[in-house]
């Protein structure tokens, strides 16, 4: 049974089946997508394409009959929704049927323990079956060190406790490169990896895509080359020679 067939017949998908990430090629990297119960980090630079794995995943998850909630600290509702139809995603239809719904903050507008009982508020609501949040960066910002990493310990503890499939995005500082506080604090408690990075070769700068960790899964281990155009982003060839700008993550696990 596919999560949509589960979905007509009243029924939650099983939790052993993926459900789409939104994006086909990236659907046959991870064997069929992402799981419920479970939580992705998206890491990368500015402009590598964070955003965009975040509305693939809302709009994959409104296709497949599911809900879908995104909780924004970096964009205006109004950036998102110009973003998401210049790939081709309609984000108010979507609100107009009750597939999605879309919540966007200031992150110094409320601390931590505030933000995480309203996406728990949301969450009671909505009912969503997917969650997204981009981006954490920005919320590591507000709060010390301890207080950021309890508020991550809860977070992914209550997505999976309501077997919701999580996607939370966060910013490298370094353009090609490096480890934010984010991907350090949560790779420990995710149970996926999707790293996004600039790559130069010669004179060119390429966009790569590596899945580096996703419990549960046979995924497809190379650094991809990828391309972002008014379709969305697209899947190419593995990158051969790639600098070292996709190791050293803070996590060991080889899954």
């Amino acid at each position: 049974m596919t999560p949509l067939e589960a979905k007509e017949a009243g029924l939650k998908p099983p939790l052993s089946l993926p459900g789409t990430s939104g994006n086909a090629d990236l659907d046959r990297m991870t064997s069929g997508g992402f799981f419920r119960d479970s939580v992705t980090l998206v890491s990368g630079a500015t402009g590598t394409g964070k955003t965009l794995l975040v509305t693939n995943f809302l709009a994959g998850g409104v296709a497949a009959g599911e809900r879908s909630l995104l909780v924004g600290y970096e964009e205006s509702r109004g950036q998102l929704i110009r973003n998401a139809r210049s790939w081709g995603v309609d984000f108010e239809t979507m609100e107009a049927e009750g597939g999605l719904k879309v919540v966007c903050l200031y992150p110094e507008a409320q601390s931590l323990p505030d933000y995480l009982l309203m996406i728990r508020q949301l969450v009671e609501e909505f009912k969503p079956d997917r969650l997204a949040i981009d981006s954490l960066s920005a919320l590591e910002r507000i709060a010390p060190e301890t207080g950021f990493r309890e508020f991550l310990i809860s977070l992914t503890s209550f997505v999976k406790k309501r077997e919701i499939a999580g996607l939370c995005t966060a910013t490298d500082k370094s353009l090609v490169g490096g480890h934010s506080a984010s991907e350090q604090h949560i790779s420990t408690l995710t149970d996926s990896i999707i790293l996004l990075r600039y790559i130069q070769k010669a004179q060119f700068m390429h966009r790569g895509l590596m899945v580096l960790k996703m419990r549960g899964s046979e995924h497809d281990k190379q650094i991809r080359r990828f391309t972002i155009d008014g379709g969305g982003m697209h899947l190419g060839q593995p990158i051969e020679g790639a600098p070292d700008v996709f190791g050293g993550s803070a996590t060991n696990d080889p899954s």
